[in-house]
């Protein structure tokens, strides 16, 4: 309990100033707008803080924050969380009627964006009401440029708890209306620990801050930043000739991504020339990630560790890890539950199933969300006697590392016989000329459903329907093979990177 008493070992505004005095010149943050210490990091918030105070914001206020990966929502989420406001974090490429709805879900005092997107949103403010707005790049009254310099008083310290609301995220799924995902401090304290912990990072650490920050990406990495002392590098957007550059100057020893990420980066004609010897370890994050896309990132780049995570914005986010030593011995599994965190998997009544057999993926801990914002019953469905109900399916072998077979919502029923597409999807990509693949059920009058696969192949490759499914024959069960396989360009993906999984987006003619 004493740690919950200590304002540093929870609060990011007092680790940030902590930081700033142990650490003052070090550089922290670097980005194609510049790089900044801690120092200058913690003299920028305390000006936007000492402004938000001045005009009327104050703890449990919720600000919004509709900014690109940039030093500017850096500074907004110090500042922010410097005077105890909860940090709303919205999808940066929210527009039109989704904006709309986000804004009136969210209740926003005051919402921080940028000059070049207003244009685009202006009549959407003023139709959801939101009057008060900073615009980065702005001017006059607006103007969020103007706020960091230091305003005409000081301003006291927040009186928080650790049980109080930090961060509210919009989850943006493939189906459905977005939901706020409210995180507290405790909850933002598990990352910076489970990264200490399993992969021992620290003041040496360079991040690769390649994902949207407009995520849960955003929080934890500027968490992590300031209870380690380390340095992140922000690309405004992905490219992998950027990515390679910016590893190459400013040696960056960790990163993160989604599988296309990685696709790109193995699509690069001279990777195996590029210089990466200072990355340690590249993670693969997603909700299925192709085995053979790990081993084929591990063989161009040997020295690096390559592994897998998993967990959800409502789970802060991480649930399990592979540890660097681990990496080539666990390379198919998503990890093994982090520090403080339960774990299990349980079937359709709730009633843990032994190792080998498959099941959802349950959590319970200090990661778990306070709940949905204004949604009591949303969270409810959720969260159970505490357990956090994921809706993905996976298994559990006997060294208690976890392996993702895919969302319940996923699962194929084929003649009453479970598929799950990750198991296909996975054989798919051990063929050589397969760069990557999705499975998905066609509607069938007589089987409820058959199977349908769309794969991309390799650049300059041809293969033919026929070649493919003898490939499968060999290697899976007959009643997983798919009844019909084509072949695309590209397949088609979220605004967050997923494929979409779904008969009508991925066949021709649908």
């Amino acid at each position: 309990m004493a740690a919950h008493t200590d304002p540093v070992a929870f609060f990011v505004g007092a680790r940030l100033e902590k930081t700033a005095r142990l650490l003052p010149d070090k550089i922290a943050l670097v980005s194609r707008e510049g790089e900044m210490s801690f120092a200058a990091i913690n003299e920028k918030a305390t000006c936007i803080a000492g402004h938000l105070r001045r005009e009327g914001i104050r703890s449990g206020d919720r600000v919004g924050l509709l900014l690109p990966n940039s030093l500017a929502f850096a500074l907004s989420y110090y500042g922010t969380q410097r005077i105890g406001a909860v940090t709303v974090v919205l999808d940066a490429r929210l527009k039109g009627k989704e904006l709309y709805g986000v804004l009136l879900d969210a209740d926003l005092r005051l919402l921080i964006t940028y000059r070049r997107v207003m244009p685009e949103i202006g009549e959407v403010l003023k139709e959801s009401g939101q009057k008060r707005v900073w615009v980065v790049d702005g001017e006059g009254t607006e103007s969020f440029d103007r706020r960091l310099s230091p305003p005409p008083a000081d301003f006291p310290p927040p009186k928080l708890t650790p049980e109080d609301d930090a961060v509210i995220l919009y989850t943006s799924g493939t189906t459905g209306e977005p939901k706020g995902v409210v995180l507290n401090f405790i909850n933002l304290a598990q990352f910076p620990r489970s990264m200490g912990k399993m992969h021992h990072t620290g003041r040496d650490t360079v991040w690769g801050c390649i994902l949207p920050m407009s995520h849960i990406s955003g929080p934890i990495y500027l968490n992590e930043l300031v209870d380690k002392g380390s340095r992140i590098i922000i690309f405004d957007q992905f490219n992998p000739v950027t990515l390679l550059e910016g590893i190459q100057k400013h040696g960056i020893t960790v990163f993160h991504g989604v599988p296309i990420i990685f696709q790109l980066l193995l699509a690069l004609p001279n990777l195996g020339d590029c210089d990466m010897r200072s990355v340690e370890l590249a993670a693969m994050m997603g909700t299925t990630v192709p085995v053979a896309l790990m081993r084929q990132f591990k063989d161009s780049q040997p020295h690096v560790k390559v592994i897998q995570g998993y967990g959800l914005t409502e789970t802060s986010p991480l649930i399990t890890m592979t540890e660097p030593h681990m990496a080539d011995l666990k390379m198919a599994s998503i990890g093994r539950a982090v520090p403080h965190v339960e774990v299990k998997i349980v079937d359709e009544s709730g009633q843990e199933k032994p190792e080998g057999e498959t099941g959802e993926i349950v959590t319970r801990g200090p990661h778990v969300m306070k709940g949905y914002f204004r949604r009591p019953e949303a969270t409810a469905e959720r969260i159970s006697n505490g357990w956090f109900h994921t809706g993905d399916v996976g298994r559990r072998d006997a060294d208690g590392y976890y392996y993702h077979l895919g969302r319940k919502d996923d699962l194929i029923i084929t003649g009453g016989l479970n598929v799950y597409p990750a198991e296909v999807e996975n054989m798919l990509c051990e063929h050589p000329q397969v760069q990557e693949a999705v499975v998905f059920p066609i509607p069938d009058a007589k089987r409820g459903s058959v199977i349908g696969a769309a794969v991309v192949l390799r650049s300059g490759e041809a293969l033919r329907q026929k070649e493919l499914l003898s490939f499968l024959r060999k290697n899976l069960a007959n009643f997983k093979v798919p009844q019909r396989v084509i072949i695309r360009d590209s397949l088609p993906r979220t605004g967050t990177g997923k494929v979409i999984r779904d008969a009508s987006s991925l066949l021709p003619n649908s």
